[in-house]
């Protein structure tokens, strides 16, 4: 897209309004707390599918995780980092997060932290059996592996099998750097002991066309958009279907989804999407923010058919909010957590100067389609990072915000 169309679409961003009334009561309680003197780099949590959850944390050394089971007993483990030797980096150089995830029968936790170089970082992996809350795996996925950039995935579709994707590492003339349209995936025992000699390669574009994509081990997925953006305005863009291919394993795809049909505009419709989750295997909910307004789109390629929720506005020019960032789903597939990041335009109030202002999470039932509360989420001096669990009628959150893990309860209303 060309700077004009950009500016546009930035423009956009300033349009939004009043204050979401609450519609729920939300408490919150403090959570694992991290020391004072820690400085926390990335944090993560999940669900397990039995009530449990971990939460972790890491700094420049050590990854501290909290495992709470059904009952409510917490254990604690620590797992060293392996030093990749950038300590004389500038910090804005280095990449740090976090992953955690639970096996589908809840047995295992896998968590996984990047850190490191942008050009050049190590994937920690730590796999703790749940019930005796003890590590039986730790091994570092790095440069050598030939994947760039790897990040954790979780546990393959109904296996202990742990997944670690990225793209195919590409030389570049500032250093290693990433061949576009093209995943692949390396796949683990629980012990760190590599599966297949070699990783499953997938293409899903054209190193000219980096569509965006959304890697699902829980079901065995690699969801792809085929957007390509033009130098034209956001109502001529083009459509943007979605589809997907398997992971791992035995080839197959789906057939793509386009969500828009004759006679409805362009703006209504993801342009190109960044936050994802797939409560199954041939639905997948997709989250943007597009002429000004967050909207969430549930879209079943298998049926073909598709629903829209829009949240409401909520901020002011020179006040903005976008939902973009990692999403968190339920173990059942309920209910999923999107991020809004806010930020301000800063004086004098021209484009692209932007201060953070800190992350909001917005939770939406999927069935049906419906949003349950907004929650305040980390400051513009922290970072944000959520789970999600659904159970019974009701609905837990976990929340980091400011230096410590917040634990929110809320209440599904009945539907209509």
């Amino acid at each position: 897209m060309n700077r004009a169309s950009h500016l546009i679409n930035q423009f956009f961003k300033f349009l939004s309004a009043v204050s979401l009334t609450a519609i729920l009561i939300v408490e919150l309680a403090p959570s694992a707390r991290a020391s004072d003197s820690e400085d926390v780099l990335a944090a993560c949590a999940a669900f397990a599918s039995n009530g449990g959850w971990v939460t972790a944390t890491t700094n420049a050394a050590n990854l501290s995780a909290e495992i709470t089971d059904p009952a409510g007993s917490v254990s604690r483990l620590s797992l060293p980092l392996v030093d990749p030797a950038t300590e004389n980096e500038p910090a804005n150089a280095r990449v740090n997060s976090c992953r955690a995830y639970f096996d589908r029968d809840s047995d295992l936790i896998a968590i996984g932290v990047s850190y490191g170089l942008r050009r050049r970082y190590s994937l920690r992996i730590g796999v703790a059996d749940a019930k005796e809350s003890k590590w039986i795996g730790k091994w570092t996925v790095g440069p050598a592996s030939g994947t760039y950039q790897p990040f954790l995935l979780g546990f393959l579709e109904g296996t202990q099998s742990v997944v670690v994707g990225g793209g195919p590492s590409t030389p570049t003339k500032y250093g290693p750097g990433m061949r576009h349209g093209s995943f692949e995936s390396l796949l683990f025992n629980p012990q760190g002991q590599q599966l297949p000699s070699t990783p499953t390669m997938r293409d899903y574009g054209s190193d000219s066309d980096p569509f965006p994509f959304y890697a699902d081990a829980s079901h065995n997925r690699l969801w792809f958009f085929r957007c390509v953006v033009v130098s034209a305005p956001l109502p001529r863009q083009p459509d943007c279907p979605v589809g997907w291919m398997t992971l791992v394993g035995d080839s197959s795809t789906s057939s793509e989804f386009n969500p828009r049909r004759s006679g409805e505009k362009r703006t209504d419709f993801w342009m190109s999407p960044g936050t994802f989750a797939a409560p199954d295997g041939s639905t997948v909910a997709v989250a943007e923010t597009v002429a000004g307004l967050n909207t969430i789109w549930l879209a079943d390629v298998q049926k073909q058919t598709l629903n829209r929720l829009t949240l409401p506005k909520r901020l002011h020019f020179p006040n903005s909010e976008e939902i973009h960032g990692a999403a968190a789903l339920s173990p059942d597939g309920e209910v999923a957590v999107f991020p809004l990041v806010k930020e301000a335009v800063a004086f004098p109030y021209l484009m692209d100067n932007y201060d953070y202002k800190g992350t909001d999470f917005a939770a939406v039932q999927l069935h049906p389609l419906r949003l349950l509360a907004i929650l305040p989420g980390a400051g513009p001096k922290s970072f944000g990072a959520c789970a999600v669990d659904h159970r019974q009628g009701h609905v837990a959150v976990l929340v980091f915000r400011e230096n410590h893990w917040e634990h929110v309860e809320l209440k599904v209303p009945p539907s209509s």
